[in-house]
């Protein structure tokens, strides 16, 4: 019984006290009168209205929480950027690395010695490159102007000197075996001027590739060129010609409106059937994706 009167006294002196506490706080110790529920609402509000128009205040007395800088880019995207051009950088980089080596190893053959060409057949060939890319041949208007003709039978043969022309067949007479591999490079970086940049011209602009690639899939003279060709550069010749076409032309760049959609197919057929081309099935599919683009393009229009 006295555990139980103990507890309510001290719960009765709890409830005094605090009934004493409110007291204070609502009327004050200067018998301020109590506060109508208006009075309340104004401060509330006077305050929110303070809290609202001084954020400074609020941020200055705030501890500053640092942010770690790679979070940061990345909320911003910056990060995403930068890596991004990091990884171009990379890859342009390696890719002129890779050139560079394949001309240095043309260097070591006792072919290319027999030439002696001086200063290194990567110089040579950047200089070939400048050559061609000065009067790129037309790829169309052959039955309309016929010394279109014969300009594009002989435009080789004009363009380059016979110094040149015996260094490229040499080429690719002696590295026929490493063709594949050899030709992807060229394609990816003929076409990197626009991803990578260019020095004094080179890797030509896209319109030149798209000239010559034109040229030989569209003319007289460039058809005979191809197929003077054994089979398997032939085939890598015209196949790398249709995808530079197909670049230019979802540029908006196929200026001499060349189709290349009745080349799509049958090419395709023929490489896919072609046992000595070790990437043929890769091709060949490529080759239908870009028939089925136009077939797709053409229905929408």
């Amino acid at each position: 019984m006295k555990g139980n009167r103990g507890l309510l006294l001290l719960a009765i002196a709890l409830i005094a006290g605090g009934l004493l506490v409110f007291y204070y706080a609502y009327f004050g110790s200067e018998n301020r009168q109590p506060q109508t529920f208006q009075q309340v609402e104004k401060e509330k509000s006077e305050e929110l209205e303070k809290n609202s128009t001084e954020p400074k205040n609020i941020i200055a007395e705030s501890p500053p929480t640092p942010a770690p800088q790679e979070k940061l880019a990345e909320a911003l995207g910056e990060k995403e950027v930068e890596i991004r051009a990091m990884k171009l950088e990379d890859e342009c980089q390696k890719m002129e690395k890779d050139l560079q080596e394949f001309f240095t190893y043309l260097d070591t053959k006792d072919y290319i010695r027999e030439l002696r060409i001086e200063g290194g057949t990567f110089n040579y060939f950047i200089k070939i490159i400048r050559d061609l890319s000065l009067n790129p041949p037309i790829p169309a208007g052959e039955n309309i102007n016929y010394d279109m003709i014969i300009n594009n039978i002989y435009h080789f043969y004009r363009a380059l000197d016979l110094k040149d022309l015996k260094l490229i067949k040499l080429i690719l007479k002696n590295e026929i075996n490493t063709m594949e591999i050899d030709l992807a490079l060229f394609y990816k970086w003929l076409l990197s001027s626009e991803k990578c940049g260019q020095k004094e011209g080179i890797p030509p602009a896209l319109d030149t590739l798209y000239r010559y690639a034109g040229f030989l899939v569209n003319s007289i003279g460039g058809r005979a060129y191809l197929f003077r060709r054994k089979t398997r550069l032939r085939l890598l010749l015209y196949y790398y010609s249709l995808l530079i076409i197909h670049e230019a032309d979802k540029k908006k760049m196929n200026n001499f409106g060349v189709d290349i959609t009745p080349f799509l197919e049958p090419l395709a057929e023929e490489i896919e059937n072609y046992q000595f081309l070790y990437f043929r099935k890769e091709y060949a599919g490529r080759l239908i994706n870009i028939r089925d683009y136009y077939v797709k393009k053409r229905k929408v229009s």
